[in-house]
């Protein structure tokens, strides 16, 4: 009997910005209460697979890998807030990333790589499936934070755990890296942006809601 397992892909921000979103999520809290992904490090979910046979044999990460090391870094954006709406009046607030044609050919390749086929919505989730009237409560205090804040991305995370644990927990499993330095973004447009920036610093976010 093969023992299934769920494995996730993400790109992970830098600290930093990890900081900052876990400082959305505190404020959310004080407001609304506790919530799904509260407790969640700051993350782009890339792709998710549940219930799998340990399909992942060496053959096929080394494939895997031999592909996404031929990637360059991507330059990525926070950009603002935004959220989605689920069935029952359930809604997710969201760090936005701004989509760009170069952002967006990355992206392409990326599900090419991992044979994704679904579209790919590049976000942080803050406040994950809240309740229609929580979400009344928070998004005024979003809707016109002008938060932004550019970032690498160096390497794709994958991580795993068993389908039928009892309380099953994610663990590192592998990490992919960008390698492609040739190809990446122009560096003179990444300091341009880091320039920008850090004149709309989070000065004017210290008091959060």
């Amino acid at each position: 009997m093969y023992m299934y397992e769920d494995y996730l892909f993400l790109l992970s921000p830098p600290e930093a910005i990890k900081q900052e979103i876990s400082r959305y999520k505190r404020a959310s809290a004080k407001l609304i209460g506790n919530y799904k992904s509260m407790d969640s490090p700051a993350h782009i979910s890339v792709h998710h697979l549940e219930r799998q046979k340990p399909f992942m044999e060496e053959t096929n990460l080394n494939k895997i890998e031999k592909g996404l090391n031929e990637l360059p870094p991507a330059l990525l954006h926070v950009d603002g807030f935004k959220f989605f709406q689920h069935l029952h009046n359930r809604m997710t607030i969201y760090a936005h990333i701004r989509v760009t044609p170069a952002v967006d050919e990355w992206f392409t390749q990326l599900k090419r790589l991992l044979k994704i086929r679904k579209t790919i919505i590049p976000h942080i989730t803050v406040t994950r499936d809240v309740a229609g009237p929580d979400f009344e409560r928070l998004w005024p205090n979003f809707r016109h934070k002008k938060l932004v804040e550019p970032f690498w991305v160096n390497e794709l995370i994958m991580l795993k755990r068993e389908t039928f644990a009892h309380e099953p927990q994610w663990q590192p499993f592998k990490i992919f890296e960008f390698k492609n330095k040739q190809t990446m973004a122009n560096t003179a447009e990444a300091i341009l942006y880091k320039q920008a920036a850090a004149d709309n610093q989070i000065q004017d976010q210290i008091n959060l809601f």
